[in-house]
């Protein structure tokens, strides 16, 4: 029997890279899953039934930045599965520009799928996680964490995370709900497709240590480890090949 045998976990934009790469991560190790994603697509399709080859998962399409949505992505795991242990939103996506050229609209929408989603997941299961303790991890960034050009909405809000994580921990560490970060660097998904061949020279060559890429698998191991471990909460652990230490 696997460690996460009968535990439960909630993972929004989970059908397609880092949240698809943490849900199977957490099938490998036994726990049924419910899913969200915003479109019923071709690769959503493709995901859930590679995971349904391995745990039992349950599906729901639709913004997860409405309240609604968290409520409903709840009450599917209780009604399927009878608890909540786990809570991933990873649903998310770039916010390119600076201040001035974001329109109220776009700044807004950033915290609306950022910051917003996760205090609507958060409070829909609260009650759920404080049954038997339980925990959430959030998807942070490298930008968060410093000064990036053209980004400032994104770094803004991915920064928002480290201090919601620590105050969700500190308030409800009693219920033995822990909260945690886990913040990416360059990882090759469809975030980073835009990426040109002389971004991706300078990147390996001047901006990662490691020389290399991450992969949503490196992602997944370490946000495994800050899901299950009993005694981490209110910190930010980075994946980034030692980008976001440099000096120059």
């Amino acid at each position: 029997m696997t460690r996460l045998a009968g535990h439960v976990a909630i993972v929004t934009g989970g059908t397609r890279g880092i949240g698809a790469a943490i849900a199977a991560a957490l099938a490998g190790e036994g726990a049924r899953l419910v899913l969200n994603a915003r479109d019923n697509d071709a690769d959503a399709k493709r995901t859930i039934a590679a995971l349904r080859e391995k745990t039992a998962v349950e599906a729901l399409f639709g913004d997860a930045a409405e309240p609604e949505t968290s409520q409903q992505l709840v009450a599917l795991a209780r009604g399927k599965f009878g608890r909540v242990d786990f809570l991933v939103p990873a649903a998310g996506g770039p916010h390119n520009g600076n201040i001035m050229s974001h329109t109220p609209e776009t700044w807004e929408a950033a915290f609306r799928i950022h910051v917003h989603a996760v205090f609507h997941l958060f409070r829909a299961a609260h009650a759920s996680l404080a049954e038997r303790g339980g925990a959430m991890l959030l998807i942070g960034s490298a930008a968060g964490r410093r000064g990036v050009p053209n980004a400032v909405a994104y770094a803004t809000v991915k920064g928002a995370l480290r201090n919601l994580a620590r105050a969700l921990a500190r308030d409800h560490a009693a219920e033995n709900i822990r909260v945690n970060v886990i913040a990416p660097g360059i990882i090759r998904t469809r975030f980073h497709a835009a990426m040109t061949p002389e971004m991706e020279k300078n990147n390996l060559e001047n901006r990662i240590p490691l020389k290399r890429f991450g992969t949503v698998e490196n992602v997944a191991t370490a946000s495994l480890e800050l899901l299950t471990n009993p005694f981490i909460t209110g910190e930010t652990l980075v994946i980034d090949g030692g980008m976001s230490m440099r000096m120059v």
